[in-house]
């Protein structure tokens, strides 16, 4: 008999939804053309884009909210019929709900554009998350006054998505108008599939394509984080890792092209919402350091900068190459690859080597019979971790051509000795990152910070400070202290 009444319940829910959405909304037929082809329609949002009440701390929230309109300061009447400044109300719907701020606050925007109103209205006020009002009806309606109210909608919209449209997933596996995380379904003439609860619920509070799109341009605006040249970030929950690179990101083809190139301590987090404002890039196919054979017999050694086309099979054996490593690739596959020195038989070093002369301080890493400097030994920690550093003759070294000291790579987190100001390296410069705040935003951990000395990163020129597009200027600089 139970099982009789659940899908009873479910077939009224299924046929009320044919002609009502969230709190009475009547179904809204538009289409979202020209969208931006990192739109996906399965996966608008993530789940934790919409559930991580630890998303947006108040302080932050404030900050934001006041670099943007003037909703922060607003003084509006809560349920309690206390007049609060409208960010407190946010707040206490996100901690009571379980809600992301910043979901709540692009809801916000979508529904009446109130977060970067400069004197939004007190219509815009009353209806403020679209909660219970049809696109085509009157918001005169007696029916749906109750709602009426900043506070209000705030509350009934946060309550609508927790209490009724996630439970209805986690109960009945859909919600009450049949959105399912699997399911195909028809919006707007186009066939789509929620990949998770986060899309079910965004298609059954708002049904149709655009306002959805509409929803995810402003997160892509607000929070998609811009990152240095060189970072390398996990997108969660895809667990896929990229290289951030000329302003697209680059696929690593596997976990294990991934660990030649990066530790794994020190790859970013992010969502993959955030990550879909990059667009793609050619995939990282290569291990560094490893051999790829192409269909015209060309062996090459991936370098961390190109390829190296080794030049016959006596340069293969001297160098120790061994065929079981070779892997099989097409010409097409390492086209995009920069063509470096072939490798012969007289070459010193493909694959570099740490050497120091006797009785002197100074270690070299040499490669292709070029020499660099090492301009202290915590680069040997960074770059070289458990890397022999051989003793030669100091004329070896003197035979060698001299190059550029070894530089700090792309991404790195460095401080001086004596002072706490932190920065990332990007394309050989140091970007100061102004606050711990930006520090935090963009998933950086304190722990990554390598500390060099002074006089070495006196010798790099200082670029442009780190600045998120998702980060409201700050009224004044901040010291990172930590």
């Amino acid at each position: 008999m139970l099982n009789k009444r659940i899908k009873f319940y479910l077939v009224v829910l299924a046929l009320l939804a044919n002609s009502v959405c969230s709190g009475g909304q009547v179904l809204a037929q538009t289409s979202a053309t020209n969208t931006d082809p990192g739109f996906d329609p399965n996966s608008i949002l993530t789940d934790d884009d919409m559930f991580d009440v630890y998303g947006m701390g108040y302080d932050y929230l404030k900050h934001f909210l006041q670099s943007k309109g003037a909703l922060a300061d607003l003084q509006v009447r809560d349920i309690d019929g206390i007049e609060k400044p409208a960010v407190d109300i946010i707040w206490r719907v996100a901690q009571s709900y379980k809600l992301n701020p910043k979901y709540l606050i692009a809801l916000l925007q979508k529904e009446q554009s109130l977060v970067e109103d400069s004197s939004p209205s007190q219509r815009q006020l009353d209806w403020a998350a679209g909660y219970a009002v049809c696109d085509s009806c009157s918001k005169d309606d007696p029916s749906i006054q109750q709602y009426k109210g900043f506070a209000n909608q705030m509350e009934y919209a946060a309550k609508q998505h927790r209490e009724k449209y996630l439970m209805q997933l986690l109960t009945f596996g859909a919600t009450i108008s049949g959105k399912a995380v699997g399911k195909a379904m028809n919006v707007d003439g186009q066939v789509v599939i929620p990949s998770n609860n986060a899309t079910a619920m965004l298609y059954t509070y708002t049904p149709h394509l655009h306002g959805n799109y509409n929803l995810w341009k402003i997160w892509k605006r607000w929070f998609s984080l811009t990152y240095p040249n060189g970072t390398i970030v996990r997108g969660l929950p895809s667990d896929k890792a990229y290289l951030i690179q000329g302003g697209q990101k680059r696929e690593f083809a596997s976990e294990s092209v991934l660990l030649s190139m990066a530790d794994p301590k020190k790859i970013l987090e992010a969502s993959d919402t955030d990550l879909s404002a990059y667009p793609d890039g050619e995939q990282v196919k290569f291990p560094k350091y490893s051999i790829i054979r192409t269909e015209q017999e060309n062996l090459y050694l991936i370098t961390s900068s190109g390829k190296r086309l080794i030049a016959n099979q006596k340069a293969f054996r001297k160098f120790g190459f061994v065929e079981d490593d070779v892997i099989d690739a097409t010409e097409q596959n390492v086209a995009d690859l920069a063509v470096l020195d072939p490798i012969t038989e007289t070459t010193s070093f493909p694959q570099g080597a740490l050497l120091k002369a006797a009785k002197s301080s100074t270690v070299w890493y040499v490669e292709n019979s070029v020499k660099h400097a090492i301009p202290d030994i915590v680069f040997v920690k960074l770059y070289f971790p458990g890397r022999p550093i051989k003793s030669v003759a100091a004329k070896t070294l003197d035979a060698y051509t001299l190059g550029d000291p070894y530089q700090l790579q792309a991404g790195e987190l460095v401080r001086a000795k004596s002072v706490p100001d932190v920065y990332v390296v990007e394309d050989s410069r140091l970007r100061p990152i102004p606050s711990a705040e930006i520090f935090e935003l963009m998933g950086y951990k304190w722990q990554n910070v390598a500390i060099i000395p002074d006089h070495v990163l006196r010798t790099y020129e200082i670029g442009l400070p780190l600045t998120p597009a998702s980060q409201p200027s700050t009224p004044a600089q901040l010291t990172v202290n930590q």
